[in-house]
């Protein structure tokens, strides 16, 4: 009777740990076949926003640098009789040794033939669609404000030939540029659950205004940018203003370099590079050729699972 007991609680050992070492042998020896990355949404959309620096190509600053080679310049406001006599009584309100009746002008070569725009700060907001693991299809709209000044020595001619200090003019622009981006994108999600490099190479339509061009000398300023159409300017008059657009359309390619450094499953911070070969309406001495514009941006990336959807 006790041999049978024992016998039996033998039995009842056994059974109860044979299943377990088997598990456990079945836990040590399991090697997955796939390794799949559950840090981030394969497919779905993407929305994000961003904002950095963008860094204009001085080309294009040389639309406001008042050369007569641009269709905006400073001969519309010298060759009008009464801004011209503007510009004596301020240069004789500015520089006494310059009589009033003195004849001001101003040279080409005395303009700035390298003027830089002011890097700015340019915004982002884009969607994207994921295929797969790494295809996506891209769709960004950017914009940016930029600005740029320079100066100008303006010549005039004295009974006496002096000209120990000589009249400054300055010019100032301001340009709007807006950016709209479809790109492909590659992302490289397999070399690491947290970051993630990846590509975008698309196709670039923009548009580019110029919102302010003026010639400033003390605390007078003169617009470039005809406001009447043509029409001569008669202080007094009843004259019409219009809205007239300097600039336009321009096209040209794009692309994008960063690393997705993933915070959850459905947010992600991008840092990016981005570049640009295009073309503007803003054309510089009537050039249209190509240039290179570049920025760098911090994206705040969500995808659609953010959004309310649950897998």
């Amino acid at each position: 009777m006790k041999r049978s007991l024992h016998i039996t609680i033998i039995l009842l050992a056994i059974m109860f740990l044979v299943p377990n070492l088997l598990h456990g042998q079945e836990d040590v020896s399991y090697e997955p076949v796939h390794y799949h990355d559950t840090t981030w949404y394969d497919k779905g959309f993407d929305l994000y926003i961003g904002a950095g620096a963008f860094f204009a190509n001085k080309q294009n600053a040389l639309y406001y640098n008042g050369s007569s080679q641009n269709e905006c310049n400073l001969d519309y406001i010298f060759g009008n009789q009464y801004w011209y006599e503007e510009i004596q009584r301020q240069v004789n309100n500015l520089y006494p040794h310059v009589s009033i009746t003195d004849e001001i002008s101003y040279r080409e070569e005395d303009l700035d033939w390298n003027p830089r725009y002011k890097i700015k700060t340019m915004l982002n907001l884009g969607a994207r669609y994921k295929f797969g693991r790494n295809w996506g299809l891209s769709l960004s709209y950017s914009f940016c404000r930029l600005t740029t000044s320079t100066q100008l020595l303006l010549t005039y001619s004295s009974v006496t030939g002096n000209m120990i200090e000589a009249p400054v003019m300055e010019i100032h622009g301001k340009e709007d540029r807006s950016m709209i981006d479809l790109s492909v994108s590659y992302l490289i999600s397999q070399l690491h659950p947290i970051a993630k490099p990846f590509v975008e190479v698309g196709a670039q339509f923009n548009f580019a205004k110029a919102k302010l061009m003026e010639a400033v000398m003390g605390e007078k300023s003169w617009t470039l940018l005809d406001p009447y159409m043509g029409q001569n300017y008669v202080p007094g008059a009843q004259m019409n203003t219009y809205d007239i657009i300097y600039g336009g359309p321009g096209y040209g390619v794009s692309f994008a370099a960063g690393l997705k450094i993933v915070v959850s499953k459905s947010v992600s911070i991008d840092p990016t590079f981005y570049g640009c070969m295009a073309s503007y309406g803003i054309k510089p001495l009537q050039d249209r050729a190509f240039n290179f514009n570049y920025g760098v941006v911090v994206r705040l990336v969500m995808n659609d699972f953010f959004f309310g959807r649950r897998r």
